[in-house]
């Protein structure tokens, strides 16, 4: 499993590494608990993500969170390998749409990228040089670290998620979303409810199948269980405020659905090996 801070993001949920130049990531099928923006410049390569694909110049790959997929044989490839946390994805891109229930249509595919993925999209030459521009400054801005850095990171990134959203519906509006509609409702469904009370039981009924199938087709898919994902959203979201906020711990761990402040304590420290309050301290001592 990677995750945003296993790849060098720290608390941040947004990260730019280079095609070459980021560390090999581990060697077998991988899943991702973050979605995942392949830019390429140049060069050409392989890899898999349900099936064996070409990598060359001018491609831009999308892989959602819980895809399983191959590291990449990189070959001469050069860009930029951009990282988002979904719940980011979901405050900063364009509306999603809302998970589908049961008794209810699916959402349009081309409407989210939280939704739908494409193995590969080849924008014509203004689109690939624009997103090539907006990633680039992305990278600057995370990379010099100056004020309000993050802030100005994050403005790129929704001017990247525009221009991706256009290539999507202007390209590719009937293509298939990457992993199975029950999973990718699944997922949804867990990144809106993850700070409450949350359940197998309850995803489970919001998509109309029974906890042991969904627990299945979850595991089978993605590697992870719900309660992984679920456990991955909420670090997540704890990271955020503890290093954003002045909120005490206990405050922190019911905002983000834990109702006992020691057993979030603990989830916390099996995580990142120490307690929220050591993580804050250490945070903030580097800034």
């Amino acid at each position: 499993m990677l995750t945003l801070e296993g790849i060098g993001a720290g608390d941040m949920r947004l990260h730019v590494a280079r095609v070459p130049g980021s560390p090999p990531p581990p060697t077998g099928p991988l899943v991702s608990t973050f979605f995942m923006i392949f830019v390429f410049t140049a060069g050409s390569g392989r890899g898999r993500h349900l099936e064996p694909i070409d990598l060359r110049a001018g491609d831009v790959h999308l892989v959602p969170e819980g895809t399983e997929h191959q590291a990449l044989d990189v070959g001469d490839l050069q860009g930029w390998i951009v990282g988002v946390d979904p719940l980011l994805l979901r405050e900063l891109g364009p509306p999603p749409g809302r998970s589908r229930v049961r008794g209810e249509a699916r959402p349009a595919p081309a409407r989210s990228l939280l939704v739908r993925g494409l193995l590969r999209l080849r924008p014509g030459p203004t689109r690939r040089r624009r997103i090539e521009q907006l990633v680039a400054e992305m990278e600057a801005e995370l990379r010099e670290g100056k004020w309000a850095a993050a802030n100005a990171a994050h403005a790129w990134l929704v001017l990247l998620l525009t221009e991706l959203m256009r290539e999507l519906q202007e390209h590719a509006p009937t293509a298939s979303p990457l992993v199975g509609g029950l999973v990718r409702d699944a997922l949804a469904f867990i990144e809106q409810r993850c700070l409450g009370p949350l359940s197998l039981k309850d995803v489970a009924a919001a998509v109309g199948r029974t906890p042991s199938h969904l627990a299945n087709a979850i595991r089978q898919e993605t590697g992870l269980t719900v309660g992984d994902w679920l456990r991955e959203h909420r670090m997540s979201e704890a990271r955020r405020r503890l290093r954003d906020t002045d909120a005490s711990v206990e405050s922190i761990a019911d905002q983000v659905g834990y109702a006992d402040a020691t057993h979030f304590i603990r989830t916390f420290r099996r995580a990142h090996g120490m307690t929220p309050r050591d993580w804050r301290e250490r945070r903030r001592a580097a800034q």
